[in-house]
């Protein structure tokens, strides 16, 4: 399992500059009780679909392997040895040897190109207002995972010192009819997000994720994210580094029958690449029913459900992580 602040910023959709890796994904649907839809558009909450309910939440704010994969399209050499790669979360050593400084169509390791857009004030560092864009055409780089469709990374802002690790880095990310086909699955993307990395008070690092509206679609289900706001702690004097993490956002999905409202009541903290052992996640649906996700520890959850909304609980359910992501399907 990925670092719980890698696997936000990948779910809010955080890719296409610097870094590199492995990954698939995997997509299926629930075949269970998805419940049905309120009056206003929120999903009906009940005892039978509140795992599923909170495997969707858990999911959409923890992890997302649609975008492991675009994280795992590493891009070939340009030329002089300069490497596109893909942003992940701050782990940048040295930014100058991360920049793509020319256009052009490239080839793919295995198969089909990567069209690329440079738009640069200097080639030799990183400007507030540089982009990049990538165009893929059936993009094979042997990771799994085959790309087409646009990304365009536009930098926002830009402060610091990045030699030392010490910097503030804004970026907004365009996703345009990108599709990732995995294992058999092809998903698919669009939206805008921004993101903030902020890296000056070490050990401390905080990462802001922002998406106004971002929708994916896998074996003909598409799920919209709107109003999302991530922020992430990250703590490196811990071992393994311990990880704060507070979010808001709407998640609409027919596996779900519909919205629910999520947000963070105490702030999800995990250690190293573990689930959440501490923090409560609420999720509000139809007619203000509602779950209370409670992180018992790493492994173990305890979900509050109030059916009716009238802030009462009516039943708790003793369950796992890993049985609430397998109930989203």
């Amino acid at each position: 399992m990925m670092q719980p602040a890698l696997k936000l910023l990948i779910a809010a959709g955080l890719a296409t500059l610097f870094g590199c890796g492995g990954g698939g994904t995997t997509s299926s649907i629930n075949t269970g009780d998805t419940g049905s839809t309120g009056s206003d558009g929120r999903a009906t909450i009940t005892n039978e679909n509140a795992k599923a309910v909170a495997g969707v939440a858990a999911e959409t704010a923890l992890d997302n392997d649609f975008f492991v994969d675009v994280v795992t399209q590493s891009l070939p050499v340009i030329s002089s040895g300069t490497k596109l790669t893909v942003v992940t979360v701050a782990k940048i050593a040295n930014p100058s040897n991360l920049l793509a400084v020319q256009s052009g169509i490239v080839d793919c390791a295995v198969f089909g190109t990567v069209d690329i857009d440079v738009s640069v004030a200097n080639p030799l560092t990183l400007s507030a207002g540089d982009e990049f864009g990538f165009t893929f055409t059936s993009c094979d780089q042997g990771t799994g995972a085959v790309a087409s469709g646009g990304v365009t990374l536009t930098i926002t802002s830009l402060g610091g010192d990045f030699s030392t690790g010490e910097f503030v880095l804004g970026m907004s990310l365009e996703v345009t009819a990108l599709s990732i086909t995995a294992n058999g699955e092809t998903t698919t993307a669009s939206g805008t997000i921004g993101v903030e990395i902020d890296s000056t008070m070490p050990p401390l690092r905080t990462t802001t994720v922002s998406i106004g509206a971002l929708a994916t679609t896998s074996s003909g289900l598409t799920d919209v994210i709107t109003n999302m706001t991530v922020v992430i702690v990250e703590d490196d004097s811990m071992f393994p580094t311990g990880v704060s993490v507070q979010t808001s956002f709407t998640v609409s999905s027919p596996r779900i029958g519909g919205d629910i409202v999520v947000s963070t009541s105490l702030a999800l903290q995990s250690s190293g690449s573990e689930y959440p052992f501490v923090g409560e996640l609420r999720m509000m649906g139809a007619g203000n029913s509602l779950i209370v996700l409670i992180a018992v520890s790493a492994s173990d959850v305890r979900l509050e459900i109030d059916i009716d909304g009238d802030g009462a609980m009516d039943s708790s359910v003793d369950t796992t992580w890993d049985e609430i992501i397998a109930a989203a399907g």
